[in-house]
């Protein structure tokens, strides 16, 4: 099945608006879905600094992530006032999550993996076109470009 990918930034502001927790929403059948941050770096919302500070290292040293149900993934996601980086990654195989030699070969795998590059823009990247076309319409009003791998 082909990978479905669409990139979402603001380039008329310049800032990024759209959250993990916004781009979550759009995707089906994400409770069935096995998760798993392989990355994250952020700005805690106040009185989680320490508590995510040892969240944050413990993903980003981890083998294969840390793996989460999708109530657990949100949930986090809105622990932060900002989100810098990320790479979340959801497969309905469970052994599917785990970091991987090659971008290319995460994005091919993966039912949906999910990027935050620099604070810059998203790369959402999915094998169901409808997801795509959720996107679109829920951010209507931002830069989105379509790719298909």
């Amino acid at each position: 099945m082909k990978t479905c990918s669409i990139r979402i930034s603001d380039s008329k502001n310049n800032t990024l608006d759209v959250e993990l927790s916004d781009i979550l929403e759009e995707i089906y059948d994400s409770a069935n879905l096995n998760w798993s941050i392989l990355f994250l770096d952020g700005t805690p919302n106040p009185g989680q600094g320490k508590f995510l500070a040892e969240y944050i290292k413990k993903i980003n040293r981890s083998e294969n992530g840390l793996c989460l149900s999708f109530e657990e993934l949100k949930n986090l996601s809105d622990k932060f006032s900002q989100i810098f980086e990320t790479i979340v990654i959801g497969a309905y195989n469970g052994n599917l999550l785990h970091r991987y030699q090659q971008e290319k070969d995460m994005r091919a795998t993966c039912d949906v993996v999910i990027e935050l590059i620099d604070c810059a823009f998203w790369e959402i990247h999915v094998k169901d076109v409808k997801v795509i076309e959720r996107i679109k319409d829920k951010f209507k009003e931002i830069e989105l470009i379509n790719s298909e791998t």
